[in-house]
């Protein structure tokens, strides 16, 4: 919203048109859905008119907001054991971003995903390439450049917009979308490398992570639901399969919760048709079909 805020643009409106509960911006461990967020990614490049303004929130992003995992990359030891955090505590950001590092005696990768679909422009991906290139930038005692930036994506707009970010050619049309380094700059010891403070900001995310495995199951599974609903009506197996339980696991954690998969199915259908048709300009024919109504018809009565 503050990268928003920078194009003279309402950000907390356009928050709130994507379906976000701005009231919790001031709780710093607050989570949003991911179908909010990324509908709140493709009003940003509508209003905007900037397909890439991924890139300017990755150069511009704190690492104070990224919680403890901000932190602990300000304080790693080198680019090499930077990627590795940034691989290991993704999910702090996302828990649908799949983040890997991997490492040969030529270089070090970190390669990008996101789970259950793609945000517009792959605006989050391109993020977190951008913010860890500026990161390795400034904890570096010199100059380094990209070794090879891939980008899933076969075009984009302002593509010489993106090479000099990264000071490197982004190659487009990639498998994955990925940022490399040379194993000399990866291997370079930071002067910033605190390992007290490591210490305890590795302390502070483990413990928010286990606290995000805690929450409360039938949560988790309304959340995945308005996920999965747009592209197809999810299933008990597939939504199990997601959390890694069994059918029978998950039947019995939601029995515990006085919950059904059933009827959180019909509340993630409420909550996301009253979204589409008072903040979108979507059709009702595509609303019902979105929400996986055979008929139209059907999702009116639904609705009545």
């Amino acid at each position: 919203c503050q990268t928003i805020k920078g194009y003279d643009i309402d950000a907390i409106a356009l928050a709130e048109e994507a379906g976000i509960d701005t009231s919790r911006f001031n709780i710093p461990e607050a989570r949003y859905p991911l179908v909010s967020v990324r509908q709140l990614w493709k009003l940003a490049i509508e209003k905007t008119g900037d397909p890439l303004i991924g890139l300017r929130m990755g150069d511009e992003i704190q690492a104070g907001a990224l919680h403890g995992l901000g932190l602990a990359m300000i304080t790693s030891n080198s680019l090499g054991h930077l990627l590795d955090l940034v691989a290991r505590y993704g999910q702090v950001l996302s828990s649908t971003m799949h983040i890997q590092s991997t490492h040969t005696a030529e270089k070090s990768r970190l390669t990008v995903n996101t789970l259950a679909g793609d945000e517009p422009a792959h605006a989050a991906r391109i993020t977190m390439l951008a913010f860890v290139f500026r990161q390795a930038q400034r904890l570096s005692q010199h100059n380094i450049k990209a070794v090879e930036v891939t980008l899933a994506m076969k075009e984009i707009p302002d593509s010489p917009r993106l090479n000099a970010y990264f000071k490197s050619e982004v190659r487009l049309g990639a498998e994955a979308d990925s940022i490399s380094f040379s194993a000399k700059d990866v291997a370079e010891s930071y002067a910033c490398a605190n390992p007290l403070l490591q210490e305890v900001n590795e302390k502070a995310i483990n413990e928010y992570l286990e606290r995000m495995k805690q929450a409360r199951i039938s949560d988790r599974v309304l959340l995945l639901i308005k996920e999965f609903l747009p592209r197809s009506e999810p299933r008990l197996s597939m939504i199990a399969k997601h959390l890694n339980l069994s059918e029978r696991t998950l039947q019995r954690k939601l029995d515990a919760e006085k919950q059904s998969f059933l009827g959180l199915l019909d509340k993630a259908r409420q909550t996301l048709a009253n979204r589409w048709l008072v903040h979108s300009d979507l059709s009702v024919v595509e609303i019902s079909y979105r929400l996986s109504f055979s008929d139209p018809s059907c999702f009116c009565r639904a609705c009545h």
